[in-house]
Formats: C-alpha cells, structure tokens, sequence
C-alpha cells in the first residue's frame, strides 16, 4: 500500500526518516526511496505448550517501545535499524526481502520512560523474509480494525532463559492464592473497574491512617543459582505515594533481618503496569533468600483514598 499524501503522514515519515538515519547505521549503496516498514503494537500471549501460566493476567503488557535488527541475505552482518516508539513508521534504504528482522521489545524500568531496556523476560520477536518495496509499507502482524497492526509476543519458556514465578496474585474469583495479607480486600465482581478480568486489590486508606502497610505473607525462598535477575510486575491505581520495600539477611554471615527501600510510586488515577527491577536491591542483601516484599501508604494530609491492585507477581530465571 502506498503512503497517502496527508499531512499527518507526511510528518510521521519525516520524523521516522530523521530518526533512523540520525541514529542508526546507514544501508550501503545509492538507494534514495526508502521503503517503510509499521509496526502498531505488541501483546504478549500465553505459548501453546507448557505456559507459564493460565491466568490471563499474567500476560498483561505495556511494551512501548522496539529495537530492532535486520540482516539481508549476502551481507557481512545485521544490521541495526534503530529504537523506535510504538506506534512507528520506519523507513529502510533496501528494497527485496530481509532475511529476517529481530524485534526486541522494550519496557520502561521502573516506570521511568528514560530507562527503557529490553526486559529480560521477554523473548525477541523473529520474522522472516520480510518484503520492502520501494515507496510502499510492509505492516508486520495482524490487522484488527479497532487495534491497529499488532504483533503476538511471548515469555522465555519452556526452553532457555526459563521462568521462576514466586509470587502472583490476579484477583480473579477462580484464583486462590492467599500470598497478600488482609489489608488488601479482593473485590472479584467489578469488570468495569478492574484492570483486567473480573477483579483487583483494594486497600483502603481512612483520614486517621497515616501510615498503612500491606504486603506478602511469606517470604521468598528459593535457589537463584547464578541468576541475579529479579522483577515484580505490578499493575496499580493510587491516591497516595506508594513505597516498596525488600526484607532480608542484611549481612552474608549474620541472620538479621532488615528492611530495605526498592522505589516510590507516584499517585496515578488510571490504572498503570510497572516493571519494577528488584534485583539492584537484592544485592544489597548478597543475593541470599529467603527475601519478602511488602508496601507501605504514606496518607501525608490526612485524607481518605484508596490503592488498587492487579496481576502483581514476582519473577527471576531457573
């Protein structure tokens, strides 16, 4: 399909062409019309085979951003196309078929939109033998009137950078875990107000609360072997500031517990998904389990709100 004329388009071309050649390594050659490549969005999906897991929360995303790598049959190596915020046109002087074309999907760590990284946990996304054509758009993935071109992701498992799930609670009436103590009240009829499915966390604050928290009953104990890669992704509506904390051993010999601070989540009003990196704090405890994470409601001027909660679980490597 050739580009139309508009003006929105026009612009987007234009910032995608500055952007790539800006920062991106330039195709040899004399080649001056670009062909252009869309891609739209990304969702992560459970693996035919030996998923994860079952709940639909756990594969809850906000992928925002994308790398990505090409390599054309006959040259000396891939080539790296860029960064690229999603939605994103980008134009590419080669025209034929790539070989292939590796997407990797980005996250903002900690909800910071300066550290995107490639998380950890997510396998890069392949496709091969990808037409360009001259002045025309490739759109890669599947076209849904109401979603724009989307692309289906998916977890490392169950081969490679396999998963270790320690902690997960989606809030769904046919969920079971107890993992959260009871100043988190499940509220499992709200559809409309949930983040996803039927259900989310509530933890109510009241104007004599000043200092509310809540957290996971039982510590995390497991062997980490060499991985040193931690996260917990959390999904979160707050009136108040929000603070994580991790327990653990605070020397390597000693058996004192103590309390560390992982971050502050500012006060949101829609629901928000973070990947928050725990591994930086848990170094501070010598990478040794077992390890607890707990939160806690600052209510700074007395007043009376809520946090909500959803698809909240923590994840390392086997």
């Amino acid at each position: 399909m050739i580009f139309t004329k508009n003006s929105l388009r026009t612009l987007a071309i234009a910032m995608s062409i500055v952007l790539a050649f800006s920062s991106c390594n330039k195709f040899q050659g004399d080649i001056t019309v670009p062909a252009f490549i869309y891609i739209g969005s990304i969702d992560v999906v459970r693996q035919p085979h030996n998923a994860p897991s079952n709940e639909d929360g756990f594969y809850t995303s906000d992928i925002d951003v994308v790398e990505l790598v090409c390599y054309f049959e006959g040259d000396a190596a891939e080539t790296r196309l860029g960064v690229f915020e999603l939605p994103c046109i980008v134009p590419v002087l080669r025209h034929g078929t790539m070989k292939y074309l590796t997407i990797n999907p980005a996250v903002k760590q900690n909800g910071v939109s300066g550290t995107h990284i490639a998380y950890p946990f997510y396998q890069p996304i392949r496709l091969e033998e990808v037409p360009l054509i001259a002045d025309d758009t490739t759109y890669l993935g599947t076209y849904d009137p109401g979603i724009d071109d989307y692309l289906l992701h998916t977890y490392y498992y169950p081969k490679g950078n396999q998963l270790q799930v320690l902690t997960e609670c989606y809030f769904e009436p046919t969920s079971f875990a107890t993992s959260l103590d009871s100043n988190v009240v499940w509220v499992t009829n709200d559809p409309e107000g949930a983040c996803t499915g039927q259900g989310y966390g509530r933890i109510h604050i009241g104007e004599r609360d000043s200092i509310l928290t809540f957290g996971f009953t039982d510590s995390t104990e497991f062997d980490p072997g060499s991985a040193r890669t931690l996260y917990m992704e959390l999904e979160y509506q707050t009136d108040f500031p929000l603070y994580i904390h991790m327990l653990g051993f605070a020397t390597t010999q000693g058996s004192t517990i103590t309390s560390k601070s992982v971050m502050c989540i500012n006060p949101k009003n829609r629901w928000n998904k973070m990947y928050i990196n725990l591994g930086r704090t848990w170094s501070q405890f010598y990478y040794r389990t077992p390890i607890s994470v707990y939160f806690q409601v600052v209510n700074e001027h007395g007043v009376e709100g809520d946090v909500l909660i959803d698809n909240i679980k923590v994840i390392t490597t086997r």
